[in-house]
């Protein structure tokens, strides 16, 4: 065997060995048994457990899974959208989780503290609806399905596979969170809010739109050719009256201002007490136009200009009846949190080593 040959066999050798070294990629239908796997180790994972009149619920790793694998989903979604401002205040290795928040918080406790709270309200809620032998609606039950589907489709075969997430944990996890949900619709329901009384409590004049159109001249002589062409104070004062007589006569803004447009500015304003915007329009202006009727112009002289100003309209109220019914059911949340609260008395809630294991940045994909 020649030398020439001896290489050959020797580099192909070695691309084999190579070719064998390589990590075997790994099949969707894969991390499908590998999820599987992990949610199974995860139901025997006791991470809290719910206790009430003496009987005793275990909370498990996978009743969680999609509380945790939700605000991780979050915290990435944050991190990305200002992945720059990040790393030019903590490096380019910054791990965000661990950014400190205050002196004994990071920012992936202030998640787990969320993820904390959805799965504690939903669990005390929903053993509530079991104690009350209550069953899903049909409607809530043919749309586990596709709540279901749309989470799974979030995340990764790979990501699933890390957490545990399967269909069955998921549509299990909905099914807690829609009799949750409906019992909290009946606990709603047995709330009557008067909303007459609500409304008493709104000043509807706050949502009065008013539509204003103006004509405008400022006192200012910053501009040489205004100067020369609009004269002094008194002249403006003058000639802005003067367009106020014409206004009330009938003559329209628009041609009052072509007659003058080198020297009056027309514009729009519309505007609502209610809206904070307002608040940087020029309060004489303001309290001009409230005063006005429908059709009216006035007059209005202010520290830096002169106004003619007319009210278009001021007889609609936007956004009122909105205003009330969010008030209702502003009322009606506050309500349910007092009923939640008195149910809260009736459990103890108790966490172990396991949750408090639990790190932020790793549910997903390994930590940093």
């Amino acid at each position: 065997m020649n030398k020439r040959l001896t290489l050959i066999l020797i580099l192909a050798l070695c691309m084999g060995a190579l070719a064998g070294c390589q990590k075997k990629q790994i099949t969707d239908a894969e991390y499908e048994e590998i999820a599987k796997q992990k949610a199974a180790d995860n139901s025997k994972k006791v991470v809290m457990t719910v206790t009430k009149g003496g009987i005793k619920h275990d909370v498990t790793m996978d009743m969680l899974t999609y509380h945790l694998a939700y605000e991780e989903a979050e915290g990435n979604g944050a991190f990305e959208s200002n992945k720059e401002y990040y790393q030019v205040m903590y490096g380019d290795d910054v791990n965000y989780w661990d950014i400190k928040v205050n002196d004994t918080e990071t920012v992936g406790d202030q998640y787990k503290d969320v993820a904390y709270a959805s799965a504690y309200y939903a669990l005390l809620m929903y053993y509530e609806a079991c104690d009350a032998n209550m069953t899903l609606t049909d409607v809530r039950r043919n749309a586990l399905d596709s709540y279901t589907k749309k989470f799974l489709d979030k995340f990764t075969p790979e990501q699933r596979a890390k957490c545990g997430m399967t269909e069955e944990v998921i549509r299990a996890t909905y099914e807690r969170l829609f009799m949750a949900d409906q019992f909290k619709e009946v606990m709603a329901s047995n709330i009557v809010v008067d909303r007459e009384e609500v409304m008493l409590t709104i000043d509807r004049e706050d949502y009065r739109e008013y539509q204003t159109n103006y004509l405008f001249l400022t006192k200012s002589n910053d501009n040489a050719d205004l100067a020369l062409i609009a004269g002094d104070t008194d002249k403006r004062r003058e000639l802005m009256k003067q367009c106020f007589e014409e206004a009330k006569s009938g003559k329209s803004l628009q041609t009052i201002q072509m007659e003058h447009n080198q020297i009056l500015t027309l514009a729009t304003r519309d505007f609502q007490k209610a809206d904070p915007n307002s608040t940087a329009i020029d309060p004489d202006y303001l309290s001009t136009a409230y005063e006005m009727l429908k059709g009216e112009c006035r007059f209005l002289e202010c520290n830096y200009g002169f106004y003619v100003i007319q009210m278009v309209d001021n007889l609609t109220f936007y956004g009122y009846e909105d205003a009330v019914t969010e008030a209702v059911e502003k009322k009606k949340t506050e309500e349910i949190n007092e009923i939640f609260k008195k149910v809260e008395k009736l459990y103890k809630v108790e966490t172990n080593d396991a949750w408090d294991d639990i790190k932020m940045g790793t549910i997903l994909q390994s930590a940093k």
